[in-house]
């Protein structure tokens, strides 16, 4: 499946030639901050906001129009003198290619520089293939998307890639009999670089979808979570507007808090843990004990639209299990929402039991101002927020000094997130 937006060629910053010196534009790039945030939009205004002289701030406006990152929108007449320009944004002036890994599919997509997806595909992926396979898969997808946007691959200032984390890999793997799945983060990130030739950025993409979802619909919420409830069982925490990865990178293994009362064996090693009893790779071996031909957690969630009780049961208690790890995450963060992505974020019946849990287990104080909702960016959570990510880092105000003064997007910033 393929999706676009009508759009026009971008122009992308000159990338030959000689450019200014260090000292000509230092600071454009804070500049670029303030008209981005809306902050300061005019000559006058950035040299108040940056205590800097008009004329320094007027060389850096227009090397940053140069480079085709601000131009002038409207001019403002003001009480006295000439009419002042406004400067605004120009999110067409780049473009960001995106990938959401999954165990079983990847999406990957085109946005600008906004982080707007501007075109997305879904093509199914093998992680037995190795990651010969893996990135196959995923530049199949760029160059698709590209050609169907009509944007040259000169534009793209940056490369964003959610992955699975290592434990659900290595927990996929043993349900499938292996001992891998072949997967290497290392050599991904390695041949996205030799590619394409600009930074590339690697996450968990349980973090990217959280860090998307908190941006485009909870920004003012201090704690949000966001519950992955797919093939296996994670999830994110975002504070005050940052992923919160933790020291090891582990923190948001919620598919490994155990259930009470639970000794089913988790591809961990462990027992009872939250994957083993309510992810969708259980929910299907729970129907498959039961008689039920299926392969997939799609078809339980078809059974359960076609009313077949074991499987709307099924679920409803799933979601009861998700619910009751959450209420303990809702006493200790006090999030003001939870949003839930991926395959089961759709079940009616588990969300059901998720409420149900959270909602009866976690104190009243900590739950009554808490929405538990499913994402508002849907299947596209993913590779938006991969994009936010790589535009954070790419238009960081020292990032375009230097691209400025270098002519492109330089590959040696460090992007890697472990």
């Amino acid at each position: 499946m393929v999706r676009t937006v009508e759009m026009a060629a971008a122009p992308t910053p000159a990338r030959n030639g000689s450019g200014p010196t260090a000292a000509q534009v230092d600071g454009a790039g804070h500049l670029l901050a303030l008209v981005r945030a809306g902050r300061a939009t005019t000559t006058s205004e950035l040299a108040a906001a940056t205590q800097l002289a008009r004329s320094t701030v007027q060389q850096r406006l227009d090397f940053l129009c140069e480079a085709g990152l601000l131009e002038v929108a409207a001019q403002l007449t003001g009480q006295r003198g000439r009419p002042a320009g406004r400067y605004v944004f120009r999110p067409r002036a780049g473009h960001v290619l995106s990938a959401h890994l999954g165990l079983t599919g990847c999406r990957t997509a085109l946005s600008d520089l906004d982080g707007v997806v501007l075109a997305d595909r879904l093509d199914p992926v093998d992680l037995g293939e190795g990651p010969e396979g893996l990135v196959r898969v995923v530049e199949h997808g760029f160059s698709a998307l590209l050609r169907r946007a009509r944007v040259r691959l000169g534009s793209v200032v940056g490369i964003g890639v959610g992955v699975p984390s290592e434990l659900e890999l290595r927990g996929f793997a043993r349900s499938l009999g292996t001992a891998s799945t072949g997967w290497d983060r290392d050599r991904l990130e390695t041949a996205l670089r030799g590619r394409y030739r600009v930074p590339v950025l690697l996450d968990l993409d349980v973090n990217l979808l959280a860090l998307a979802e908190h941006r485009t619909s909870w920004p003012e919420s201090e704690v949000m979570v966001c519950a992955k409830l797919g093939t296996l069982i994670d999830a994110a925490l975002v504070v005050r507007g940052v992923p919160v990865r933790g020291v090891s990178g582990l923190a948001g293994e919620l598919g490994h808090i155990r259930v009470a009362g639970s000794e089913v064996p988790c591809t961990c090693g462990s027992t009872g843990c939250l994957n083993a009893v309510a992810s969708g790779q259980a929910l299907v071996r729970r129907l498959q004990q039961s008689g039920f031909a299926l392969d997939h957690v799609r078809d339980v969630l078809r059974l359960a639209e076609d009313g077949v009780p074991e499987a709307v049961q099924a679920l409803r208690e799933s979601g009861r299990a998700v619910g009751e790890a959450l209420s303990s995450v809702v006493n200790l963060l006090n999030p003001g929402a939870i949003a839930v992505w991926g395959y089961l974020a759709d079940s009616e019946p588990l969300l059901a039991g998720i409420r149900e849990s959270v909602y009866r287990l976690a104190l009243p104080g900590s739950s009554e101002q808490l929405e538990v909702v499913t994402t508002a960016l849907g299947d596209q959570a993913g590779v938006r927020g991969a994009a936010m990510h790589v535009v954070d880092r790419v238009l960081a105000p020292t990032s375009v000094d230097r691209m400025l003064v270098t002519g492109d997007w330089s590959t040696d910033l460090d992007l890697t997130e472990r």
